[in-house]
């Protein structure tokens, strides 16, 4: 771990912020003054170069940081990487959209220092605590979110959804060894990983994004009730490895299926196998493509780029499926005489595709865009 030879690390985690970073920053260089600060932003390699203006700031303030990834996304990650670089007794997280209240930071600061809590958080559900312009969708969403974190974790934190926190450097060497930071709160992670940590929260109204788009999607919100299922059950795996693995099982579904029905129609062995194959590959590009791997995923053009890489690769679990069906139909004959049998055979011959075919994109597909489906401490 590193030295500390601050008083407060602010982690911002950053993509696609380029229009507020600066403001951002400036705004909490302002508040925070009086203390032996950091800024940490670490950017997952925007598109829109945010990193950029982080690097330029840096040159003309020590006491900002740059972490550019090239190889891990996620904001949970993005939040650990920064921590683990940290050198502050007290690690603080904030938005860098401008959303989170920074007037606050200090009063978030001095709970941990000053008084022994091992947790403080800007709440919106205390006193002098709101949503603000928030959309009724999103409040109506945000208290869904809050059920299921009671209902699973019976934590007592008011605001469990907070992503504007701060935690000792005592707690955090306590802690961060049992945080899996692959899902989409990693509050929720120190809270309910940790022994009984003391609690603080403090009210702030949650302010109205100005520049770019929320990071809020169907994905984030099944990665968040994944973490919740993690929590509850201690199912420490990548939420990433279960929603390809998902996109694979319904694409293994789609590819019996399509071979089944061009067999029926009596079509040689190969052409329905490759016919079946082809159809899997669609599936399961697109669903990873913009379901597995989002928001960092190919688009525009890149997506027909991405699609080829996935045509050309898959033919190595194509390979392997022929050679598993027929293997299975020359030893044993007269496997092929019933579609039952037939269609067993095939099945199997599509798991065996299925693994390879993970092993494959997971680390060249997708991968060329940053991504590796491992534990999560291992990549940041």
């Amino acid at each position: 771990m590193s030295e500390i030879i601050k008083e407060l690390s602010v982690i911002l985690p950053t993509y696609n912020e380029s229009e507020s970073l600066s403001l951002t920053i400036e705004n909490l260089c302002s508040e925070i003054k009086e203390l032996d600060f950091e800024i940490i932003v670490v950017d997952d390699n925007s598109p829109d170069k945010t990193w950029k203006i982080a690097e330029e700031l840096s040159k003309t303030n020590k006491r900002i940081k740059l972490i550019r990834r090239l190889n891990s996304k996620g904001l949970s990650t993005a939040i650990f990487a920064g921590m683990i670089k940290s050198k502050g007794k007290v690690i603080a997280v904030m938005d860098a959209d401008m959303q989170h209240d920074e007037k606050i930071l200090p009063s978030i600061f001095s709970s941990i220092a000053n008084d022994g809590f091992d947790i403080c958080l800007g709440s919106r559900e205390v006193d002098k605590g709101g949503y603000g312009d928030l959309s009724s969708l999103r409040k109506i969403t945000s208290l869904i979110a809050r059920y299921l974190a009671f209902l699973s974790t019976s934590t007592k934190v008011k605001d469990p959804m907070s992503g504007y926190f701060a935690l000792s450097r005592e707690y955090f060497y306590r802690t961060y060894e049992s945080i899996n930071p692959s899902g989409f709160k990693i509050l929720l992670e120190f809270i309910n990983r940790g022994s009984n940590p003391k609690i603080k929260e403090i009210g702030y109204t949650f302010r109205k994004r100005l520049y770019g788009k929320t990071k809020l999607t169907a994905t984030v919100s099944l990665e968040y009730l994944l973490t919740l299922i993690d929590l509850r059950f201690g199912w420490f795996i990548p939420n990433r490895f279960v929603k390809f693995a998902l996109v694979g099982f319904i694409g293994s579904l789609i590819n019996f299926l399509g071979f089944a029905v061009i067999d029926s129609l009596e079509f040689s062995l190969s052409i329905s196998i490759f016919i079946g194959v082809q159809l899997g590959i669609l599936w399961s590009y697109s669903a990873n493509n913009f379901f597995t791997f989002s928001p960092f995923r190919y688009s525009g053009l890149s997506f027909f780029k991405g699609l080829v890489i996935y045509e050309f690769l898959s033919i190595f679990g194509l390979l392997i499926q022929f050679s598993v069906v027929n293997s299975f139909l020359s030893l044993w004959p007269s496997l092929g005489y019933s579609f039952v049998t037939l269609y067993f055979v095939y099945f199997v011959g599509v798991l065996f595709a299925a693994v390879c075919n993970y092993y494959i994109h997971t680390n060249y597909t997708w991968n060329k865009l940053g991504f590796t489906l491992v534990k999560p401490f291992k990549s940041l």
